[in-house]
């Protein structure tokens, strides 16, 4: 049996895409570039931070300022570094859950960065897991962010992110002493301008998943 394998973004990306987009992203999957650089590897890390602090702007700000004095030299660092200035300062004007700065959290490393869905496995790895307390329960949540100006996400999408995110932590990281708040799994896209939670999710959007597990497959043993 083939070991079927994707990532959450090109998941998302997969539930609209035309068929030969569709075959494209297999594609991709099945022949992964390994010396891929991660863009925006900056604005991620200082959200991240902004995060574990509750919403304070300050690692943002000063990451602009390392910004704006970095010198690019290469046409890669130029995008990175125009997209990155524009993505934090579209943080700045969202504002993140108030759930985040209401409980007492700490940031957790899972084991893994994915879980099964439907037999594929599917890499969620989100940017932000947290555990922390909230009405006398431990309580997991994750955070995927998501900075593209290209290809933002709809709110479906967006919605089948953040359910991924909660499937994942179901599986992976959740304990008996602990739970899964819906509140706490989010997708944050930037250029969408869009913070999508677990709670904001129904029945139809897990279903949604399982359809698109179940023809990636199709499409995995067709390439």
């Amino acid at each position: 049996m083939s070991s079927y394998k994707i990532s959450i973004n090109q998941m998302a990306e997969f539930s609209t895409a035309t068929s030969s987009t569709k075959r494209r992203i297999i594609a991709q999957q099945l022949n992964p570039d390994i010396l891929r650089i991660p863009w925006y590897q900056l604005p991620k890390a200082r959200i991240k931070k902004s995060f574990e602090l509750k919403g304070d702007l300050r690692p943002i700000q000063e990451a602009i300022q390392i910004l704006l004095n970095r010198k690019p030299i290469s046409k890669r660092q130029v995008i990175d570094r125009q997209v990155s200035l524009e993505a934090m300062q579209r943080f700045i004007e969202m504002k993140i859950p108030s759930i985040f700065k209401e409980i007492d959290f700490s940031i957790i490393k899972p084991g893994t960065r994915s879980t099964k869905i439907s037999g594929v496995e599917v890499i969620v790895a989100p940017e932000i897991v947290v555990k922390g307390r909230f009405k006398n329960k431990t309580v997991i949540g994750g955070v995927k962010i998501h900075i593209s100006k290209n290809n933002p996400f709809d709110l479906q999408k967006s919605q089948i992110v953040a359910s991924a995110i909660e499937t994942y932590l179901q599986n992976e990281v959740v304990d008996e002493d602990s739970i899964v708040l819906p509140e706490l799994c989010i997708c944050l896209d930037i250029y969408g301008g869009r913070i999508v939670s677990c709670s904001d999710v129904n029945n139809s959007i897990y279903n949604e998943v399982i359809e698109i597990c179940n023809e990636i497959k199709l499409y995995w043993d067709a390439a």
